[in-house]
């Protein structure tokens, strides 16, 4: 057997990446046991060989200037979605056998956020909100001001491996609270007389229910709002919300022969990126940290059998002028490794070219060509042992392809593919395998950041050409001629790994500004301040939090849009002399103190 080999000089090449910083609500990965062993694998690069799930491959911590943003944020939802609130009916007992008093319908009517509004993180996983002085406007002309303080904590991921959120307590004080009846007739003097008793029994009733629906939205629906965000998501969907991109790149040459896609363009719909909690999270003050799995994997499956490397913020390096940003990101090359794994074991990563394909491609592999290039121009002897024939090639990879982040020469993403190309000739309706080819190429992409892209350039530091069997032999200059097809065909290949992007594992509603990338061994760093889509979070909140029934428990649909001179006191079944006092309408004033 002849075995020819060829080594290419090193090729460059320029490209652009575009960030397209939008992301999912945050979504985690329920851990498997670390003593779970790696089995030696041929199918995939040995410097990939960590451990499963032993690691986490993405980590996030929320910097001081991000929690106060958000707290600004969180703020500004409650300014608008409060006010849509409803109040219960209140009931009270008159003293000595006179009946009872009922209030309907009340509703806010006027709404003044908090005069001080402040989310806080403490060690090691507690959060408060401090609510002070609220200025709430209800039908009847209630107002006043409320303070509510609420302490929760992040506590162990749950079983699921989602984030699960309770309170620890909640205080609700209103200093004063006076009910006024203005016109109210017989029953309206009633009221007066005993407005101090209902003054205080709706006081306390309100202190009352004010936590209690708290507590029950942070336990209870919030944590269910958790558990069905928090789950495995399509990669489709992650990287049109906010992933790094890259753009087509160009490995020079004048030709204009187009290869097909290495992957089916719809092919990222069948995989499921995971980022449930790998670790408990963690709060500092006003810091909070969380790590998460970032596995890539066919319908969501998982089964990919390496892990991350190990990476933590100790080992980090902060680029001059972010130790202030709002976020900081550490994503493990292992969420690119884990899809290329993945893809490889469903055998998607190949090229076929055949007659079947585009009409320059179907021409190139034509045994003669008049007036356009074919692929007997590359290797003569084609046409020569079969002519009148047509050609197929087929690229694919004989393990998963992998990408390596390192730091060496300011930081740089390292590719490296290994693959044969297969050669058949069709003559008389007769299709027989002609030639075998290995190829091993490793392509080094130099990144820099430039405003909202990134930049650089690619070099094949190897390209490695061999003939591993066939009918024919291909000697030095037509392996040399061969190598040209191959570099555009491996172009097309990296252009196709690296456009799918890597994911970024943060919310859709959220933004990125202000971008810096350091590429680190085996992680990618990222600092970025962020803007959130207040809109979008606003309605999220309105179809979650505040649906259904209202913060009181009444819906608001069966509200009605009077004015605020709707407002009733009933007197309901009088005294138990049986004695009836009419329905009189009453205006009631409520002020708090």
């Amino acid at each position: 057997m002849v075995v020819a080999a060829w080594a290419a000089a090193p090729r460059h090449c320029h490209f652009h990446i575009s960030l397209f910083p939008w992301i999912l609500l945050l979504i985690f990965h329920i851990p498997t046991p670390a003593s779970a062993q790696l089995s030696l694998s041929s199918d995939f690069h040995p410097l990939l060989s960590s451990p499963p799930y032993s690691s986490p491959g993405v980590r996030l911590k929320l910097q001081p200037r991000g929690v106060r943003y958000l707290n600004q944020v969180a703020a500004n939802i409650l300014a608008d979605q409060l006010p849509k609130m409803s109040l219960p009916n209140v009931e009270h007992i008159l003293p000595g056998e006179q009946g009872y008093i009922m209030i309907k319908g009340l509703r806010l009517s006027r709404f003044r956020r908090a005069v001080y509004h402040n989310i806080t993180t403490l060690p090691p996983n507690r959060i408060s909100w401090n609510m002070r002085n609220f200025d709430l406007g209800l039908i009847g002309d209630l107002s006043g001001l409320v303070n509510v303080v609420v302490q929760f904590q992040l506590i162990e991921k749950n079983k699921n491996g989602s984030a699960h959120v309770s309170t620890l307590s909640c205080t609700t004080r209103i200093r004063e609270f006076e009910v006024v009846n203005h016109n109210g007739g017989l029953f309206g003097l009633a009221v007066s007389v005993f407005k101090q008793g209902v003054s205080e029994n709706f006081r306390n009733l309100l202190q009352t229910l004010i936590c209690k629906k708290i507590r029950k939205y942070i336990d209870v629906d919030l944590n269910e709002k958790l558990a069905e965000v928090q789950a495995k998501s399509p990669l489709s969907e992650a990287i049109e919300a906010n992933s790094l991109k890259m753009m087509r790149l160009n490995m020079g040459g004048n030709d204009h022969l187009e290869i097909v896609s290495l992957f089916s363009q719809n092919i990222a719909k069948y995989f499921f990126i995971d980022f449930r909690l790998r670790e408990p999270p963690l709060c500092g003050y006003d810091q909070v940290e969380l790590a998460s799995s970032g596995e890539i994997s066919f319908k969501g499956l998982g089964g990919t059998p390496f892990g991350p490397s190990l990476m933590s913020w100790q080992d980090r390096v902060y680029p001059i002028g972010k130790q202030t940003s709002m976020l900081e990101l550490l994503i493990s090359d292992f969420l690119p490794n884990s899809f290329f794994y993945q893809a490889y074991k469903q055998r998607l990563i190949h090229v076929h070219l055949s007659q079947s394909s585009p009409p320059e491609i179907a021409r190139f592999l034509r045994a003669s060509c008049d007036s356009s290039f074919c692929i007997s121009d590359l290797v003569p002897q084609l046409s020569d042992q079969f002519p009148n024939s047509s050609f197929e090639l087929t690229v694919s990879a004989t393990r998963a392809p992998a990408v390596l982040f390192s730091e060496k020469n300011g930081g740089v993403i390292s590719l490296n593919i290994g693959g044969v190309v297969a050669i058949y000739a069709t003559q008389n309706a007769q299709k027989k395998q002609i030639g075998v080819l290995d190829i091993d190429v490793v392509a080094d992409a130099k990144l820099t950041l430039q405003e909202h892209n990134v930049s650089g350039s690619v070099e094949l530091t190897k390209f490695e050409l061999n003939r591993r069997m066939g009918h024919i032999v291909i000697s030095q200059t037509e392996l040399s001629d061969i190598s040209l097809l191959i570099a555009r065909i491996l172009e097309n290949m990296i252009n196709n790994m690296l456009s799918n992007g890597i994911p970024l594992p943060v919310p859709r509603v959220l933004k990125l500004h202000d971008i810096k990338i350091s590429v680190l061994n085996r992680r990618l760093s990222i600092y970025t301040d962020i803007e959130m889509d207040e809109k979008g979070l606003s309605k999220l909140a309105a179809r979650t939090i505040f649906n259904g029934q209202t913060f009181f428990g009444i819906n608001q649909n069966s509200i009605s849009s009077s004015s605020s001179h709707d407002a009733k006191v009933y007197q309901v079944d009088g005294s138990f002399a049986r004695n009836r006092f009419e329905r009189y309408p009453a205006d009631v004033e409520a002020i708090i103190r």
